[in-house]
């Protein structure tokens, strides 16, 4: 069981799905690190977090467009047991206008990004006692969807590689649990401007109840594997 003493690294915790598990984890009492592409961006958060019950919460930028995306990482000086891969982009494109930079663009940020920043905490997460990953991926990385094939692709990397690195974990770090969460329409700053109702997409709060729940395990139990989705199912495409 992973308890409140160890600190939790969250990445896209600036708005949406990030910023809720954020909240949820301050409640319980963990300190956190949150990243961003913008610290500007989280520091509303940070103080919601300290209010909400956090005892210390650490922002780093992470850009995973830049060329040196992981440089404020690299000098991160508290250890976390804790890793969520939260950071994402949607693009809502079909797939006869979607371009190589769409791809490329998709693929960074959806893919390669948590690939980067997971490679360099890996070490850090195979010391703990016990360490838990946790891999937001989407029904799209199972699910081909026309009108987001670049979206649709870098989910599917991001899946692979969460199937991988628990392959790889099973073999040299049992301890450290790594938890692939196919998330269905989920309410988050992705909706912005488009006439939905809300009522109808998942609630962020149970995602990061979902999350919280994997904490409870004991080092003989991994979840391989969630699929959360709207309980009266997907709205018309």
């Amino acid at each position: 069981m992973i308890n409140s003493s160890n600190t939790v690294c969250i990445t896209g915790a600036s708005r949406g799905i990030g910023c809720t598990i954020a909240h949820a984890f301050s409640a319980m009492g963990f300190p956190l690190i949150l990243t961003a592409r913008s610290i500007d961006h989280l520091s509303k958060v940070k103080e919601e977090c300290l209010k909400a019950g956090s005892p210390k919460v650490e922002l780093i930028e992470v850009d995973f467009l830049a060329d040196n995306p992981l440089r404020e990482l690299a000098q991160l000086q508290t250890k976390p047991s804790i890793l969520i891969n939260n950071a994402g982009d949607f693009l809502f494109k079909d797939l006869q206008d979607s371009t190589d930079q769409d791809y490329l663009h998709q693929f960074y940020i959806n893919a390669l990004g948590t690939i980067r920043v997971t490679d360099h905490l890996l070490p850090v997460l195979c010391k703990q006692k016990q360490a838990l990953i946790v891999n937001i991926c989407s029904k799209a990385s199972v699910v081909g969807y026309a009108d987001a094939s670049a979206y649709s692709v870098s989910k599917h990397a991001l899946y692979g590689y969460g199937k991988a690195l628990r392959a790889h974990l099973l073999q040299f770090a049992p301890h450290v649990a790594c938890t692939n969460i196919l998330l269905g329409q989920t309410f988050s700053s992705s909706w912005d401007g488009l006439d939905v109702n809300h009522e109808l997409l998942i609630d962020p709060v149970d995602v990061a109840k979902v999350i919280m729940g994997l904490t409870s395990f004991g080092t003989r139990t991994v979840v391989e594997e969630i699929t959360i989705m709207p309980s009266k199912g997907e709205l018309p495409r």
